[in-house]
Protein backbone atom coordinates (compact mmCIF):
# COMPACT_ATOMS: atom_id res chain seq x y z
CA UNK A 1 0.00 0.00 0.00
CA UNK A 2 1.66 3.73 -1.05
CA UNK A 3 2.11 6.30 1.49
CA UNK A 4 2.10 9.67 1.74
CA UNK A 5 4.54 12.31 2.83
CA UNK A 6 3.46 14.83 5.54
CA UNK A 7 4.27 18.21 4.38
CA UNK A 8 0.25 18.62 3.67
CA UNK A 9 -0.69 17.46 6.67
CA UNK A 10 -4.67 17.11 5.71
CA UNK A 11 -6.77 17.72 9.25
CA UNK A 12 -10.18 16.81 9.29
CA UNK A 13 -10.69 19.80 11.89
CA UNK A 14 -13.26 17.47 13.46
CA UNK A 15 -15.07 20.09 16.01
CA UNK A 16 -15.95 22.02 12.36
CA UNK A 17 -16.76 19.27 10.27
CA UNK A 18 -17.96 16.55 12.45
CA UNK A 19 -21.68 18.65 12.90
CA UNK A 20 -21.76 18.51 8.50
CA UNK A 21 -21.73 14.79 8.98
CA UNK A 22 -25.49 13.08 8.42
CA UNK A 23 -25.06 9.24 8.61
CA UNK A 24 -27.43 7.29 6.26
CA UNK A 25 -28.62 5.57 9.74
CA UNK A 26 -29.46 9.08 10.97
CA UNK A 27 -30.83 10.78 8.21
CA UNK A 28 -35.09 11.85 8.36
CA UNK A 29 -36.44 14.47 6.48
CA UNK A 30 -39.80 14.21 8.34
CA UNK A 31 -38.56 17.59 10.63
CA UNK A 32 -39.96 21.09 10.81
CA UNK A 33 -37.02 23.65 9.98
CA UNK A 34 -38.25 25.80 12.97
CA UNK A 35 -35.36 24.35 14.98
CA UNK A 36 -32.36 25.32 12.58
CA UNK A 37 -33.80 28.90 11.81
CA UNK A 38 -34.34 29.35 16.17
CA UNK A 39 -31.11 28.34 16.89
CA UNK A 40 -29.34 30.31 14.39
CA UNK A 41 -31.49 33.30 15.58
CA UNK A 42 -29.87 32.69 19.38
CA UNK A 43 -26.65 32.07 18.31
CA UNK A 44 -26.12 34.66 16.15
CA UNK A 45 -27.60 36.95 18.35
CA UNK A 46 -24.96 36.93 20.49
CA UNK A 47 -22.52 37.74 18.02
CA UNK A 48 -24.54 40.84 17.02
CA UNK A 49 -25.10 42.06 20.74
CA UNK A 50 -21.30 41.77 20.79
CA UNK A 51 -21.02 44.05 17.96
CA UNK A 52 -23.47 46.76 19.52
CA UNK A 53 -20.75 47.25 21.74
CA UNK A 54 -17.94 47.98 19.94
CA UNK A 55 -17.06 51.92 20.32
CA UNK A 56 -18.08 52.84 16.71
CA UNK A 57 -21.43 51.72 16.97
CA UNK A 58 -21.89 53.39 21.01
CA UNK A 59 -20.36 56.01 19.58
CA UNK A 60 -23.12 56.43 16.54
CA UNK A 61 -26.34 54.63 17.90
CA UNK A 62 -25.42 53.47 21.61
CA UNK A 63 -28.18 55.78 22.22
CA UNK A 64 -30.75 53.36 20.97
CA UNK A 65 -33.11 51.52 22.95
CA UNK A 66 -32.51 47.29 22.52
CA UNK A 67 -35.55 45.57 22.32
CA UNK A 68 -35.89 42.16 22.41
CA UNK A 69 -38.72 41.05 20.46
CA UNK A 70 -39.74 42.36 17.11
CA UNK A 71 -43.10 42.59 18.33
CA UNK A 72 -42.46 45.10 21.26
CA UNK A 73 -40.62 48.18 19.29
CA UNK A 74 -41.95 51.27 20.83
CA UNK A 75 -43.29 54.03 18.57
CA UNK A 76 -41.19 56.96 17.47
CA UNK A 77 -38.34 55.65 19.55
CA UNK A 78 -34.96 54.79 18.05
CA UNK A 79 -34.06 51.04 18.83
CA UNK A 80 -32.16 48.26 18.07
CA UNK A 81 -33.37 44.80 17.49
CA UNK A 82 -31.84 41.57 16.05
CA UNK A 83 -33.91 39.20 14.29
CA UNK A 84 -33.79 37.25 10.74
CA UNK A 85 -34.31 38.84 7.22
CA UNK A 86 -37.23 37.25 5.41
CA UNK A 87 -37.28 38.20 1.61
CA UNK A 88 -41.25 38.33 0.40
CA UNK A 89 -40.41 37.65 -3.79
CA UNK A 90 -43.24 36.25 -5.48
CA UNK A 91 -40.43 34.10 -8.01
CA UNK A 92 -38.77 32.27 -5.47
CA UNK A 93 -39.46 28.48 -5.66
CA UNK A 94 -41.27 26.25 -2.84
CA UNK A 95 -38.30 24.40 -1.89
CA UNK A 96 -39.93 22.67 0.72
CA UNK A 97 -42.64 21.07 -1.41
CA UNK A 98 -39.77 19.94 -4.07
CA UNK A 99 -38.36 18.60 -1.02
CA UNK A 100 -41.52 16.76 -0.32
CA UNK A 101 -41.43 15.32 -4.04
CA UNK A 102 -37.67 14.66 -4.48
CA UNK A 103 -37.54 16.41 -7.52
CA UNK A 104 -34.90 19.36 -8.55
CA UNK A 105 -37.01 23.00 -8.84
CA UNK A 106 -37.53 24.48 -11.73
CA UNK A 107 -34.40 26.56 -13.33
CA UNK A 108 -35.02 30.19 -11.97
CA UNK A 109 -32.24 32.30 -12.84
CA UNK A 110 -33.55 35.49 -10.77
CA UNK A 111 -36.44 35.79 -7.64
CA UNK A 112 -36.72 39.55 -8.18
CA UNK A 113 -39.65 41.88 -8.79
CA UNK A 114 -38.87 44.86 -7.48
CA UNK A 115 -42.16 45.94 -8.01
CA UNK A 116 -43.47 43.32 -5.60
CA UNK A 117 -40.58 42.21 -3.40
CA UNK A 118 -40.79 43.23 0.22
CA UNK A 119 -38.26 42.78 3.24
CA UNK A 120 -38.77 41.67 6.65
CA UNK A 121 -37.27 40.88 9.90
CA UNK A 122 -38.64 38.04 12.00
CA UNK A 123 -37.92 36.49 15.14
CA UNK A 124 -40.13 33.74 17.32
CA UNK A 125 -42.69 36.48 18.24
CA UNK A 126 -43.53 37.72 14.86
CA UNK A 127 -42.23 40.38 11.80
CA UNK A 128 -42.22 43.96 10.98
CA UNK A 129 -41.41 45.53 7.05
CA UNK A 130 -38.16 47.25 6.97
CA UNK A 131 -38.40 50.41 4.94
CA UNK A 132 -36.71 53.65 3.88
CA UNK A 133 -33.58 54.81 1.36
CA UNK A 134 -31.01 52.36 3.07
CA UNK A 135 -32.84 49.40 1.70
CA UNK A 136 -34.39 50.28 -1.22
CA UNK A 137 -33.97 47.62 -3.86
CA UNK A 138 -31.02 48.02 -5.54
CA UNK A 139 -28.37 49.19 -3.21
CA UNK A 140 -25.76 48.02 -1.52
CA UNK A 141 -27.15 46.98 1.43
CA UNK A 142 -30.55 45.61 0.32
CA UNK A 143 -28.08 43.16 -1.98
CA UNK A 144 -26.86 42.27 1.65
CA UNK A 145 -30.30 41.50 3.18
CA UNK A 146 -31.00 37.81 1.76
CA UNK A 147 -33.62 35.36 3.22
CA UNK A 148 -32.07 33.51 6.68
CA UNK A 149 -29.41 36.41 7.74
CA UNK A 150 -29.37 37.50 11.33
CA UNK A 151 -28.64 40.85 11.44
CA UNK A 152 -29.26 44.12 14.20
CA UNK A 153 -31.37 46.84 12.91
CA UNK A 154 -31.52 50.68 14.03
CA UNK A 155 -34.35 52.21 13.39
CA UNK A 156 -37.81 53.74 14.17
CA UNK A 157 -41.58 52.70 13.87
CA UNK A 158 -43.63 54.22 11.27
CA UNK A 159 -47.14 55.26 11.47
CA UNK A 160 -47.75 52.46 9.35
CA UNK A 161 -46.32 50.01 11.79
CA UNK A 162 -43.12 49.90 9.60
CA UNK A 163 -39.72 50.21 10.64
CA UNK A 164 -37.32 53.03 8.88
CA UNK A 165 -34.14 51.46 8.89
CA UNK A 166 -31.46 53.99 9.91
CA UNK A 167 -28.57 51.23 10.60
CA UNK A 168 -28.09 47.61 9.91
CA UNK A 169 -25.45 45.37 10.99
CA UNK A 170 -24.18 41.69 10.88
CA UNK A 171 -22.30 39.11 13.14
CA UNK A 172 -19.26 38.99 11.60
CA UNK A 173 -16.90 36.06 12.03
CA UNK A 174 -15.71 34.84 15.42
CA UNK A 175 -11.85 34.07 16.02
CA UNK A 176 -10.02 32.34 13.45
CA UNK A 177 -9.11 28.50 13.84
CA UNK A 178 -5.96 27.70 16.61
CA UNK A 179 -3.62 25.71 14.02
CA UNK A 180 -1.31 23.80 16.70
CA UNK A 181 1.88 24.64 14.58
CA UNK A 182 2.88 27.12 12.09
CA UNK A 183 2.56 26.85 8.04
CA UNK A 184 4.42 24.85 6.12
CA UNK A 185 5.95 25.77 2.34
CA UNK A 186 3.78 24.60 -0.19
CA UNK A 187 1.09 24.97 -3.05
CA UNK A 188 -2.08 24.06 -3.29
CA UNK A 189 -4.14 23.39 -6.43
CA UNK A 190 -7.97 24.13 -6.42
CA UNK A 191 -10.34 22.91 -9.16
CA UNK A 192 -13.81 22.29 -10.01
CA UNK A 193 -16.40 21.26 -12.45
CA UNK A 194 -14.39 18.32 -14.36
CA UNK A 195 -17.97 17.48 -15.47
CA UNK A 196 -16.08 14.16 -16.27
CA UNK A 197 -18.28 11.45 -18.42
CA UNK A 198 -19.23 14.08 -20.80
CA UNK A 199 -18.19 13.12 -24.51
CA UNK A 200 -20.03 15.84 -26.31
CA UNK A 201 -17.15 18.05 -25.22
CA UNK A 202 -14.26 16.25 -26.04
CA UNK A 203 -11.87 19.47 -25.24
CA UNK A 204 -12.46 18.65 -21.82
CA UNK A 205 -10.69 15.14 -21.86
CA UNK A 206 -8.18 16.69 -23.54
CA UNK A 207 -7.49 19.32 -20.90
CA UNK A 208 -8.27 16.51 -18.49
CA UNK A 209 -5.31 14.64 -19.34
CA UNK A 210 -2.89 17.55 -19.88
CA UNK A 211 -3.65 18.68 -16.26
CA UNK A 212 -2.77 14.67 -15.11
CA UNK A 213 0.29 15.13 -17.13
CA UNK A 214 1.31 18.75 -15.18
CA UNK A 215 0.33 17.26 -11.61
CA UNK A 216 2.42 13.92 -12.39
CA UNK A 217 5.21 16.55 -13.47
CA UNK A 218 5.23 15.17 -17.11
CA UNK A 219 3.88 18.26 -18.52
CA UNK A 220 7.10 20.80 -16.91
CA UNK A 221 9.32 23.05 -18.68
CA UNK A 222 12.50 22.68 -16.90
CA UNK A 223 12.33 26.52 -15.81
CA UNK A 224 9.10 25.63 -13.86
CA UNK A 225 10.10 22.39 -12.49
CA UNK A 226 10.92 24.31 -8.95
CA UNK A 227 7.27 25.83 -8.63
CA UNK A 228 5.83 22.18 -9.60
CA UNK A 229 7.79 20.65 -7.14
CA UNK A 230 6.14 22.85 -4.11
CA UNK A 231 2.40 21.51 -5.30
CA UNK A 232 1.32 19.27 -2.56
CA UNK A 233 -2.11 18.74 -3.05
CA UNK A 234 -5.39 19.29 -4.74
CA UNK A 235 -9.00 20.18 -3.65
CA UNK A 236 -11.51 19.64 -6.21
CA UNK A 237 -14.77 21.78 -4.79
CA UNK A 238 -17.60 19.81 -6.56
CA UNK A 239 -18.98 18.58 -9.87
CA UNK A 240 -16.09 16.31 -10.48
CA UNK A 241 -18.90 14.52 -13.03
CA UNK A 242 -21.95 15.81 -15.05
CA UNK A 243 -25.17 14.38 -13.41
CA UNK A 244 -27.25 13.75 -16.46
CA UNK A 245 -24.48 10.69 -17.38
CA UNK A 246 -25.05 8.94 -14.41
CA UNK A 247 -28.37 10.14 -13.37
CA UNK A 248 -31.36 8.53 -14.80
CA UNK A 249 -34.76 10.71 -15.96
CA UNK A 250 -37.75 9.94 -17.46
CA UNK A 251 -36.68 10.65 -20.29
CA UNK A 252 -33.31 8.61 -20.77
CA UNK A 253 -30.87 6.22 -19.27
CA UNK A 254 -27.25 6.83 -18.79
CA UNK A 255 -25.23 5.45 -21.32
CA UNK A 256 -22.13 5.32 -19.81
CA UNK A 257 -20.51 5.50 -16.31
CA UNK A 258 -18.39 8.87 -15.62
CA UNK A 259 -16.92 7.46 -12.22
CA UNK A 260 -15.63 4.77 -14.28
CA UNK A 261 -13.34 6.87 -16.01
CA UNK A 262 -12.95 9.82 -13.16
CA UNK A 263 -11.72 6.70 -10.86
CA UNK A 264 -7.98 5.64 -12.71
CA UNK A 265 -7.90 9.87 -13.22
CA UNK A 266 -7.56 10.14 -9.61
CA UNK A 267 -6.03 7.07 -8.95
CA UNK A 268 -2.96 8.54 -10.30
CA UNK A 269 -3.25 11.88 -9.03
CA UNK A 270 -3.56 10.47 -5.47
CA UNK A 271 -0.61 8.84 -6.08
CA UNK A 272 1.72 11.64 -7.37
CA UNK A 273 0.30 14.16 -4.54
CA UNK A 274 0.41 14.03 -0.65
CA UNK A 275 -3.49 14.79 -0.44
CA UNK A 276 -6.52 15.33 -2.56
CA UNK A 277 -9.78 16.09 -1.14
CA UNK A 278 -12.38 15.36 -2.73
CA UNK A 279 -16.15 17.57 -2.30
CA UNK A 280 -19.27 16.35 -3.98
CA UNK A 281 -20.79 19.40 -6.11
CA UNK A 282 -24.90 19.69 -7.10
CA UNK A 283 -23.81 17.39 -9.99
CA UNK A 284 -22.38 14.59 -8.50
CA UNK A 285 -23.67 11.08 -6.43
CA UNK A 286 -24.43 12.24 -3.70
CA UNK A 287 -27.79 13.84 -1.38
CA UNK A 288 -29.01 16.90 -3.21
CA UNK A 289 -29.71 18.38 0.37
CA UNK A 290 -26.86 20.80 2.00
CA UNK A 291 -24.76 19.25 3.73
CA UNK A 292 -23.85 17.01 0.57
CA UNK A 293 -22.45 13.84 2.31
CA UNK A 294 -18.93 12.47 0.66
CA UNK A 295 -18.46 10.24 -2.24
CA UNK A 296 -19.12 6.73 -1.61
CA UNK A 297 -15.95 4.83 -1.36
CA UNK A 298 -17.07 2.09 -3.64
CA UNK A 299 -17.90 4.22 -6.06
CA UNK A 300 -14.01 5.11 -6.27
CA UNK A 301 -11.95 1.87 -5.97
CA UNK A 302 -8.83 2.53 -7.34
CA UNK A 303 -8.56 6.00 -6.20
CA UNK A 304 -10.07 5.09 -2.65
CA UNK A 305 -7.40 2.73 -1.52
CA UNK A 306 -4.76 5.60 -1.10
CA UNK A 307 -4.37 7.23 2.02
CA UNK A 308 -3.82 10.25 0.54
CA UNK A 309 -8.00 10.62 -0.78
CA UNK A 310 -9.87 12.27 1.47
CA UNK A 311 -13.67 12.52 0.98
CA UNK A 312 -15.31 15.38 2.24
CA UNK A 313 -18.66 16.65 2.93
CA UNK A 314 -19.90 20.24 1.03
CA UNK A 315 -19.61 22.39 2.90
CA UNK A 316 -16.34 21.05 4.25
CA UNK A 317 -14.00 21.94 7.17
CA UNK A 318 -10.50 20.80 6.94
CA UNK A 319 -6.33 21.67 7.36
CA UNK A 320 -3.24 21.73 4.78
CA UNK A 321 -0.13 22.83 5.29
CA UNK A 322 -1.78 24.19 8.67
CA UNK A 323 -4.04 26.57 6.86
CA UNK A 324 -7.72 26.43 7.89
CA UNK A 325 -10.30 25.93 4.89
CA UNK A 326 -13.71 26.36 4.38
CA UNK A 327 -14.72 24.54 0.72
CA UNK A 328 -17.99 24.93 -1.32
CA UNK A 329 -19.33 23.62 -4.33
CA UNK A 330 -20.93 26.93 -4.86
CA UNK A 331 -24.49 25.86 -4.55
CA UNK A 332 -24.66 28.49 -2.05
CA UNK A 333 -23.14 31.63 -4.02
CA UNK A 334 -25.45 30.70 -6.81
CA UNK A 335 -28.67 30.82 -4.67
CA UNK A 336 -27.36 34.09 -3.59
CA UNK A 337 -27.24 35.23 -6.95
CA UNK A 338 -30.99 34.28 -7.64
CA UNK A 339 -31.84 37.18 -4.83
CA UNK A 340 -30.26 40.04 -7.87
CA UNK A 341 -31.69 40.71 -10.88
CA UNK A 342 -29.63 38.45 -13.69
CA UNK A 343 -28.24 41.47 -15.33
CA UNK A 344 -26.47 42.66 -11.86
CA UNK A 345 -25.46 39.12 -11.01
CA UNK A 346 -22.01 39.13 -12.52
CA UNK A 347 -21.05 42.69 -11.37
CA UNK A 348 -21.63 41.65 -7.65
CA UNK A 349 -20.54 38.23 -7.84
CA UNK A 350 -17.36 38.80 -5.61
CA UNK A 351 -19.10 41.05 -3.19
CA UNK A 352 -21.68 38.20 -2.23
CA UNK A 353 -19.08 35.67 -2.33
CA UNK A 354 -17.62 37.91 0.75
CA UNK A 355 -21.31 38.37 2.49
CA UNK A 356 -21.19 34.75 4.36
CA UNK A 357 -18.44 36.01 6.26
CA UNK A 358 -19.75 38.85 7.36
CA UNK A 359 -23.17 36.82 8.16
CA UNK A 360 -21.31 34.03 9.88
CA UNK A 361 -22.88 31.85 7.97
CA UNK A 362 -22.62 29.75 5.20
CA UNK A 363 -26.14 28.64 3.40
CA UNK A 364 -28.65 31.24 5.15
CA UNK A 365 -30.96 30.95 2.23
CA UNK A 366 -31.15 27.44 3.13
CA UNK A 367 -33.71 26.03 3.50
CA UNK A 368 -35.82 28.88 2.06
CA UNK A 369 -34.74 28.71 -1.44
CA UNK A 370 -31.99 26.07 -1.37
CA UNK A 371 -32.29 22.15 -0.23
CA UNK A 372 -30.96 21.39 2.82
CA UNK A 373 -31.55 18.73 5.66
CA UNK A 374 -33.47 19.55 8.18
CA UNK A 375 -31.04 19.43 11.98
CA UNK A 376 -32.91 19.11 15.08
CA UNK A 377 -31.58 21.72 18.01
CA UNK A 378 -28.66 23.02 15.49
CA UNK A 379 -27.29 24.40 12.35
CA UNK A 380 -24.23 23.73 11.37
CA UNK A 381 -23.99 25.97 8.35
CA UNK A 382 -23.37 28.68 11.45
CA UNK A 383 -19.69 29.77 11.08
CA UNK A 384 -17.79 29.16 14.56
CA UNK A 385 -14.57 29.94 13.10
CA UNK A 386 -12.43 32.29 10.94
CA UNK A 387 -11.09 30.23 8.10
CA UNK A 388 -7.65 30.94 6.54
CA UNK A 389 -9.36 30.33 2.86
CA UNK A 390 -12.88 30.65 1.88
CA UNK A 391 -13.16 28.54 -1.44
CA UNK A 392 -16.55 28.56 -3.62
CA UNK A 393 -16.18 26.12 -6.57
CA UNK A 394 -17.84 25.90 -10.41
CA UNK A 395 -18.01 29.85 -10.69
CA UNK A 396 -17.79 31.23 -14.55
CA UNK A 397 -14.25 33.01 -14.02
CA UNK A 398 -11.22 33.11 -11.32
CA UNK A 399 -11.93 35.95 -8.65
CA UNK A 400 -10.34 36.48 -5.43
CA UNK A 401 -10.59 38.81 -2.69
CA UNK A 402 -9.97 39.25 1.07
CA UNK A 403 -11.73 39.65 4.49
CA UNK A 404 -9.96 41.31 7.66
CA UNK A 405 -11.19 40.00 10.80
CA UNK A 406 -10.18 41.63 14.32
CA UNK A 407 -9.85 39.75 17.13
CA UNK A 408 -7.70 39.83 20.63
CA UNK A 409 -4.68 39.21 18.94
CA UNK A 410 -4.70 41.69 16.05
CA UNK A 411 -6.25 40.83 12.92
CA UNK A 412 -6.94 37.72 10.54
CA UNK A 413 -7.25 37.46 6.97
CA UNK A 414 -9.69 35.52 5.28
CA UNK A 415 -8.51 34.89 1.62
CA UNK A 416 -11.46 34.16 -0.70
CA UNK A 417 -11.12 32.36 -3.96
CA UNK A 418 -13.75 31.84 -6.66
CA UNK A 419 -12.68 28.33 -8.18
CA UNK A 420 -13.70 28.27 -12.66
CA UNK A 421 -15.46 25.50 -13.54
CA UNK A 422 -12.82 23.89 -15.48
CA UNK A 423 -15.02 22.31 -18.36
CA UNK A 424 -15.66 26.11 -19.24
CA UNK A 425 -12.78 27.35 -18.62
CA UNK A 426 -10.02 24.68 -18.20
CA UNK A 427 -8.41 26.33 -15.67
CA UNK A 428 -7.47 25.83 -11.86
CA UNK A 429 -5.97 27.97 -9.26
CA UNK A 430 -2.32 27.46 -7.68
CA UNK A 431 -2.45 28.72 -4.18
CA UNK A 432 1.35 29.72 -2.16
CA UNK A 433 0.26 28.36 1.38
CA UNK A 434 2.66 30.73 3.22
CA UNK A 435 1.48 33.60 0.99
CA UNK A 436 -2.17 32.99 -0.02
CA UNK A 437 -1.61 34.13 -3.46
CA UNK A 438 -3.60 32.70 -5.72
CA UNK A 439 -2.70 32.09 -9.48
CA UNK A 440 -4.58 30.71 -12.44
CA UNK A 441 -2.86 28.08 -14.88
CA UNK A 442 -4.99 27.08 -17.93
CA UNK A 443 -5.10 23.93 -20.08
CA UNK A 444 -7.20 25.56 -23.00
CA UNK A 445 -5.37 24.03 -26.14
Amino acid sequence: MPTTRTEAAFDALPALSDPLSVPASERTYGRQFAQMYDYRLAVLRRRVLQQSEAPAFQAQYGQAQYVERVLDIPPRTLCLVIGTFYCAMQHKPDVLQEIARDVPPPPVTSYVDREQDELFLEDQSGRVKLVGKLIQQGSALARQCVTGAVAGVVGVETLDGDLDVHHVFFPGLPAPVDMPAAVTPGSIVLASGFLVGDGAHPQNDMAMELLLEWLTGELVAPEAQASQARISSMVIAGNAVRRSTWAPTERATPSSNPLAVLDPWLDQVCATLDAVILQPGAEDPSSTALPQQPFLAPLLPRAARWPSLHRVTNPAWFALHHRAFLTTGGQNLNDLLKYLPEAEQDEHRVSLALAPLRWAHMAPTAPDTLWCYPFKASDPFVVRAAPDVYVVGNQPAFATDTVEVPHAQGTHTVRVILVPEFARTQQVVVLDAETLEARVVSFRL
